[in-house]
């Protein structure tokens, strides 16, 4: 969670590689039309994502402040300011084929240091003691090396900590991917709701103020009793003998083994949780079959955060059920980041939002969390906009013209430097004023490189972070 957007783009924006081309743009037909006739505002074209920040709705901010009662609330800040610099800097467990190699790296450069040959020229009482000394050499390094993974186990103090701590972020973060969702598909009518990983209920929360009216069931599954337990005396209003504000709401601490189908299955910031990669998949592979419609994933907006989302998203495209990419991708191949071993960026997006304060002060603060995602759905394809390029970092506005990095269709990132007297003044006006994350309401052609002998490419910026 950072805690400044100006901090974040200085942090992320490295360089890349930008070519001598012109970029074809043809700009999606009624929304050319509309920006001819003024029916559509540029900052409105229907590849905008919103919002962009997002508060706690007042009786759900008033209700959390209730619960955590009488707890001492510089405790409760200093211990979630520990708990969010933990799940920031978290990596999946290591796999035995990441520690065997490791290991074989770790074991030549202790031979270097302390060379095998010497055992010959000691006593046995002597080399055993060579021995135990080089083995204890080679787990130290072993163990600064090896990322040493443990679950998060929260009880009742715990829940409250990552209430005050993480509620506000990761409501605005499932806000901004489900609003998304209702944006693409206006037709969406969940009658379902299914949410592995549930925590204190933030899916549920966002999911319920879309679609109140039309969702009958809410099943929220997490391993934390205690998390269920607060989830529960949220929608209460945090008084234990009211009334649930919602109808129809199930707690589980396992998955449920009946197959059950929802329209909506959510997994968010629970990738982390789970020890290796083949329960990951066994837990996604379990809520692919749970899904009738879409699926959300969503998780820290860390490099290994961006690697989980886009493995999960992979996995579960090669599955037997028929799926694809609704969002952020406009494809359905490897993410064009993470093929590219030697780039540590992420595939991630900003939302700024208001984190929550149980006192007077701070009020007003503007907090900046960087998320990672993937939205999917059964079935082929049918969003005819689903190929508009997405803005994957800020939009770099400058004199006369504006650049912007996308993710394209063709799986590739691509840079375009739009300019009115070039792309048309719809196109130009369309990408000035479009934001990391937006899409761009256009198709895009292929680069045309300009052959000029007294000019080479420049590499002003490498990578996009």
């Amino acid at each position: 969670m950072l805690s400044s957007f100006n901090y974040t783009q200085r942090s992320l924006v490295p360089l890349f590689l930008r070519f001598t081309s012109k970029i074809a743009v043809d700009v999606e037909p009624a929304v050319l039309s509309g920006l001819e006739q003024a029916t559509i505002k540029p900052r409105k074209h229907p590849g905008v994502v919103k919002p962009n920040h997002v508060e706690l709705p007042k009786q759900l901010s008033e209700t959390l402040k209730r619960i955590v009662g009488d707890y001492p609330a510089k405790k409760i800040y200093r211990d979630g300011q520990q708990l969010n610099s933990y799940i920031r800097s978290r990596h999946p467990p290591p796999t035995q084929e990441e520690i065997e190699d490791k290991k074989r790296i770790i074991v030549e450069q202790v031979n270097a240091k302390m060379p095998l040959d010497r055992l010959s020229m000691l006593d046995e009482e002597e080399a055993a003691r060579w021995n135990r000394k080089r083995e204890a050499e080679i787990n130290r390094r072993l163990g600064q090396r090896v990322y040493s993974w443990k679950s998060i186990e929260y009880g009742a103090y715990e829940a409250i900590v990552y209430a005050v701590a993480r509620g506000a972020q990761e409501y605005a973060v499932m806000k901004r991917v489900l609003t998304e969702l209702a944006q693409r598909d206006e037709n969406f009518r969940p009658r379902s709701f299914f949410d592995f990983g549930s925590g204190i209920g933030t899916g549920m929360w966002v999911a319920s103020e879309l679609w109140r009216d039309q969702i009958f069931e809410y099943y929220n599954v997490d391993k934390s009793r205690e998390m269920n337990e607060i989830s529960e005396l949220i929608l209460r209003d945090g008084h234990e003998n009211k009334q649930m504000s919602l109808r129809n709401v199930y707690y589980r601490q396992f998955l449920p083994a009946i197959e059950t189908q929802y329209d909506l299955v959510i997994i968010s910031h629970t990738l982390f949780e789970l020890v290796n990669q083949e329960q990951r998949e066994e837990v996604l592979r379990n809520l692919w079959r749970k899904c009738d419609g879409y699926l959300v994933i969503a998780e820290e907006g860390t490099r290994r955060g961006s690697e989980l989302v886009n493995e999960a998203r992979l996995f579960l495209l090669n599955q037997e059920q028929e799926g694809h990419t609704v969002a952020p991708c406009p494809h359905d191949v490897s993410c064009p980041r993470l093929k590219d071993l030697t780039d540590r960026t992420p595939c991630n997006f900003p939302i700024t939002f208001a984190p929550l304060r149980l006192g007077s002060d701070h009020l007003g603060d503007r907090h900046t969390s960087l998320y990672s995602y993937a939205i999917l759905k059964k079935g082929p394809p049918s969003d005819t906009s689903r190929s508009w390029p997405r803005i994957v970092r800020p939009t770099l506005v400058r004199s006369k013209h504006a650049i912007c990095r996308v993710c394209t269709e063709k799986g590739n990132l691509q840079e375009v430097i739009f300019t009115k007297s070039k792309h048309g003044k719809s196109a130009y006006s369309c990408a000035r004023v479009s934001r990391w994350g937006d899409r761009l309401p256009m198709s895009l052609g292929q680069p045309a490189q300009k052959h000029d002998s007294t000019e080479s490419p420049t590499t002003e910026e490498s990578s996009m972070a």
